[in-house]
Parts: C-alpha cells; sequence; structure tokens
C-alpha cells in the first residue's frame, strides 16, 4: 500500500499543469499519506538522520520563516515542501533504494503510456518538424513545458533500462526497453537539447564506471556496435544530419549554437547578479518559489541559481553540494567491477543526469512534478544508504517489478 500511494502521488504531478493546485495538493496529500500508513505499520526503520536531510529541514523551515515574514502570500508552497520532505524521510526509512527506484520506474512507464494514449498525435506533428507563428512546435504534453518533458523522460528512460538489466522476467524486460525507447522519442519531440546532453554524459559516465569490464563493453560488442552504426548510419549522414539540425534548431538564431545557450548565459548571469545585490537574500534566500519569473522579472534557467536565490549562499550551496556529490556516493555502495551486478545498476548514471540537466534547467529542488518528486525521494534515501557493496551485489535480482507495486498488499510493506 505504501509503494501504491508512493506511485499514485508521483504519478499525479504529471497533470500539475492541466490540473492546477487541487492536483498538487491532492499529490502531496497522498504522499504525506503513505507515510502516515508506513508509521501506523510500524515498520520505519531506526536511522539516525542525514546531513542532507538536515539540510533540506533547515531549508525548508527557513522558507517557511520568510513566507509568513513576507508580504506576498509565499508561505503555502513553504509548507508544502517543508510537509513532502519530512514525509520523504519517513518513507525511505520504510521503502527501500532499490525499491524507490522500481516505483520511480513504475512512474515513468505510466507517463510514457499517457503520453502515447493523449498526446500521440501530437508526438507525431512535433518529430515531422512542423513550424507554427512561435516557431518550431516541440512536444509538450499535458502543457508540460517542453525541457521538463525532456527532465521527466530522460529520469524516467534510466529507471525503466535498469529494470531491463535488473528483471529476469522476459515479458516485463520487452515493456520497460519499450517504454525506455519511447521516453528517449518524447524527449527528442519536445526538442530538449539539455536532456539529450545530460543523457550523452551519463551515459558516458556509466560505460567508464559501471560497465567497464563487464560483458557488455568489450572490443567485441563495441566493435559489433560501430559495425552496425556505419551500416545504417553512413549511407544517410546527410539526411539524418539535416533532420537533427532542423529538430534541435541548431542553426537558429534563437536557439542555435551561437544563442549563448538560448540566451541562458545572460540569464544566469542576472541571476548572480540579483543573488549579490540584497544581503538578505544572499545570506538565506527568499524562500521557496521566491525566484520564480513573476517575482524577479525574469527566469534563472538554471537549479543551481534557482536554489541559491530561494536558500541564500550557505544553505543552497549545501543543497548544491549534496547532489553534487550524490553520484560518487551511489558509485561507493557497490564494488568496483561488479557495480553492474548490483540491483542498484544505473543509480549514479540517474544522479548524473539530474545534476548535468539541472545546469540548463531549474526542476532540480521541486515537488511539483514526477521526475523532481522521484529525485528527492532517491536522494534523501541514498543520504541514510549505508556502504553495501558486497551485500547489494549478492542480493537478488528478481526484484519486485513496477507492475507488481500496483498490487502490491499492505502485508508485504
Amino acid at each position: 500500500m505504501t509503494e501504491l500511494l508512493i506511485v499514485v502521488a508521483c504519478y499525479l504531478t504529471f497533470y500539475a499543469n492541466v490540473g492546477g493546485t487541487a492536483v498538487q495538493v491532492l499529490a502531496l496529500m497522498l504522499l504525506c499519506g503513505a507515510a502516515a500508513w508506513a508509521m501506523m505499520l510500524g515498520k520505519i526503520k531506526a536511522i539516525p538522520v542525514s546531513a542532507a536531510e538536515l539540510v533540506m529541514y533547515a531549508a525548508g523551515t527557513i522558507s517557511v520563516v520568510l513566507g509568513v515574514l513576507s508580504a506576498e502570500d509565499a508561505v503555502g508552497p513553504s509548507i508544502a515542501f517543508l510537509a513532502a520532505i519530512v514525509a520523504i524521510s519517513v518513507l525511505c526509512r520504510t521503502v527501500s533504494l532499490e525499491r524507490l527506484m522500481d516505483a520511480g520506474a513504475c512512474v515513468a512507464f505510466l507517463c510514457v503510456i499517457t503520453c502515447l494514449i493523449v498526446e500521440h498525435a501530437k508526438v507525431m506533428q512535433a518529430l515531422s518538424i512542423s513550424i507554427g507563428r512561435n516557431g518550431l512546435l516541440r512536444l509538450a504534453p499535458l502543457e508540460n513545458h517542453p525541457d521538463l518533458t525532456g527532465y521527466i523522460f530522460g529520469t524516467g528512460s534510466i529507471l525503466l533500462m535498469r529494470r531491463v538489466l535488473v528483471s529476469k522476467n522476459t515479458f516485463e524486460r520487452i515493456a520497460a526497453g519499450t517504454a525506455g525507447l519511447l521516453a528517449w522519442v518524447f524527449i527528442f519531440a519536445a526538442s530538449s537539447r539539455s536532456s539529450i546532453i545530460a543523457l550523452f554524459v551519463a551515459g558516458v559516465i556509466t560505460i567508464i564506471f559501471e560497465f567497464r569490464g563487464s560483458r557488455f563493453v568489450s572490443f567485441k560488442w563495441i566493435g559489433i556496435a560501430l559495425t552496425s552504426f556505419a551500416v545504417i548510419v553512413i549511407p544517410f549522414a546527410d539526411k539524418i544530419v539535416n533532420y537533427i539540425n532542423a529538430m534541435l534548431e541548431l542553426d537558429s538564431s534563437a536557439r542555435g549554437v551561437e544563442s549563448g545557450g538560448s540566451g541562458r548565459v545572460d540569464l544566469w548571469w542576472r541571476g548572480v547578479a540579483t543573488l549579490f545585490n540584497d544581503p538578505i537574500t544572499l545570506a538565506v534566500g527568499g524562500g521557496f518559489r521566491s525566484s520564480s519569473s513573476e517575482l524577479i522579472g525574469f527566469s534563472t534557467e538554471s537549479s543551481y541559481i534557482t536554489i541559491l536565490l530561494d536558500s541564500g549562499l550557505f544553505i543552497g550551496s549545501a543543497i548544491i553540494l549534496i547532489f553534487l556529490l550524490a553520484p560518487l556516493k551511489a558509485l561507493r555502495l557497490s564494488p568496483p567491477g561488479r557495480r553492474h551486478l548490483s540491483p542498484l545498476v544505473l543509480l549514479p548514471c540517474f544522479l548524473t543526469f539530474v545534476v548535468i540537466e539541472s545546469i540548463f534547467n531549474r526542476y532540480l529542488l521541486a515537488i511539483g512534478n514526477p521526475a523532481s518528486l522521484v529525485t528527492l525521494l532517491i536522494l534523501l534515501s541514498l543520504s541514510i544508504s549505508r556502504d553495501t557493496a558486497n551485500s547489494a551485489v549478492d542480493a537478488p535480482r528478481n526484484l519486485m517489478p513496477p507492475s507488481a507495486i500496483l498490487r502490491h498488499a499492505d502485508g508485504q510493506n
């Protein structure tokens, strides 16, 4: 029941832009309900509070205080964030890190199916490179911004591909693999270049640190992959390059390679200037969502600038450091050379994607979309995890499939 509530809560945030505040409140209630249910069952592990949790509590508490003192009606989002962090802390002591990753894969699968059913016509329209009055038509399912779409399906694709690796059920592996490939298609249809870059970097890191020396990465398979790539791509190289240039608008004045990150660089400098212009903002920030474009007059276009403006230089830097160190901690949970056998395989890949993608977009520390909510669950669960290098590899690999989470009985939590 606990895991079911987690899945439903995270999935509901996919509808946040069409359902408004009501959907977000319902998702938070379900998340808190999952924590309350876990407490009723009495299965919360006695694990000390981690440094990451303390930092998040501090950020949430300060944000609530600033919201109360502010003339703006800003206390609501701050209370919601703090409540979510408290609920997540409880859930991380009830559900294992592996099972939270499974739940994230289930959420991603539901998002893929939803997008395929509801937005299939728009997917085909976007892939056909349609130009509207405002330029290239980019996929924005359920009114989620194209960049947020890339973030949701980028994180989701990694969790789905992990299920392909750890599952022993052939049907589930096919379903998860197909959904993961569709997630990549949706990223491309959204023309989310930051997500594509982050996936590439995360993939390289994965090959080097997780699969190096395994049967998946050998001269034989590298040769087969390169040969297949040459046979398929080279004959159509010009058409492929032209399509990618048009799809990703690499040559456009607004989004091209010479546009300063679609104008992001100028916005980043403006965000830094805003941070240092106000001593109070520099010290403690302005509170959760105080950096929204409606309040400061521009979009920060970077999670790291957003975090600093919301939480100040000190707490904000601590939050950023937690995220930056997370991939390294994930690597230490499994012994080198056998990480590809661990049930936590692709966890460093997932966290690397999040860190890189967040350079260009502002969704890292949030609770209003499935990717950010799942990331917080995984991050705080990781923060209380111990070095289980030996036990992680020896653990059985037939973990509960995402499909089973939806029918998981109360007594098995």
